[in-house]
């Protein structure tokens, strides 16, 4: 097996599931307008871009050993709905997004990142903002980690 290649392919799907990951809060606001939450659009036919891009990016947090715990919490958010798990729902996607917090700031050279992923909390009170905000800034962080990743490694 050629491992520059499986290398070279498994960058641009990294690549590929942060652009989805990053686009598809505008998908779903450009398409339905401003729900409540993102995990709102579950009750739109942009379900399966809602679970798509979750199990994906699931996928991209269990690949690395400081966020898969990260990834736990985005799985149990994704098939706990909203419509019929409300409360479930909403206790995991809370936890996603302070369990978020450790990983983001373990990695020294990045650490500043956490400073907007916070202040999102203050600067965007509306639950659907905060989110919107907080996935940019996390596809950022993972996008900026994996090119120099990719750059330190070739």
């Amino acid at each position: 097996m050629d491992l520059k290649k499986t290398d070279t392919a498994n960058f641009a799907l990294k690549i590929g599931i942060i652009f989805l990951s990053f686009i598809t809060p505008f998908i779903m606001f450009f398409s339905y307008g401003k729900m409540p939450s993102i995990s709102s659009y579950w009750n739109t036919p942009l379900q399966p871009l809602f679970i798509l891009s979750n199990a994906l990016t699931t996928y991209v947090f269990m690949d690395l050993p400081k966020w898969k715990l990260s990834g736990v919490f985005l799985f149990l958010l994704t098939i706990f709905s909203l419509e019929y798990y409300s409360d479930l729902h909403d206790i995991f996607a809370i936890i996603f997004f302070i369990v978020n917090l450790y990983p983001l700031y373990s990695l020294q050279r990045y650490r500043i990142i956490i400073v907007p992923y916070l202040l999102s909390c203050i600067w965007l009170p509306d639950l659907f903002w905060f989110e919107v905000h907080a996935i940019t800034v996390l596809c950022m962080y993972h996008l900026n980690l994996l090119i120099k990743v990719r750059s330190i490694t070739k």
